[in-house]
């Protein structure tokens, strides 16, 4: 971070700015992706594949695992010396669940929940992670048949879901993706 604004290749200086453009690229890098064919597999390197798409425009490290540890608020994150570990548990068990394509519209929502409150935790990556999180759980949804669509859910609602998911409580975060989505 330069003057607290983080590194980009668009050479920009400004913390307002880049958001701004950011967000302009990365909604049409997110619905791009939307329209690509569906990956045989969900795991680690997809997940990274999908930050790349999405913020490889504006970061020289999109896709890249961050190096150092963070937390927003009271939240710490997963240290990032755990981050390829807890992921690969996380896809594993994922594979398990066959990438909740047999599931239920309820059950779907329910587990989407439960692995997006995991991956939040996580958090790989040092900016970005909500959205790649979010595209993730979109791309497995298409996979399971169930249409998702998050342009009603706020920041603030995502981010009160994330915290209370940290503390245990996942019932929000479910219930995010169950009014958010339809079979």
């Amino acid at each position: 971070m330069e003057n607290g604004v983080l590194i980009n290749k668009l050479g920009l200086t400004d913390t307002q700015t880049l958001n701004v453009i950011e967000l302009r690229i990365a909604s049409l890098e997110v619905d791009r992706i939307l329209k690509e064919p569906l990956p045989s597999s969900f795991d680690l390197a997809y997940h990274r594949h999908l930050h790349f798409q999405i913020f490889h425009q504006v970061y020289p490290w999109a896709g890249e695992l961050r190096k150092v540890d963070i937390g927003k608020g009271e939240t710490l994150f997963l240290p990032h010396t755990q981050i390829e570990a807890e992921a690969t548990r996380l896809f594993s068990d994922l594979a398990s669940d066959r990438f909740l394509k047999e599931c239920s519209h309820e059950d779907f929502c329910q587990k989407a929940g439960e692995y997006l409150v995991r991956l939040n935790h996580i958090h790989p990556f040092r900016e970005g992670n909500g959205r790649s999180q979010r595209l993730l759980i979109s791309r497995l949804a298409q996979h399971a048949g169930i249409q998702m669509d998050w342009s009603a859910v706020s920041n603030e609602s995502m981010k009160r879901a994330c915290i209370e998911g940290v503390m245990g409580n996942i019932r929000q975060m479910v219930r995010l993706i169950l009014l958010n989505s339809k079979p």
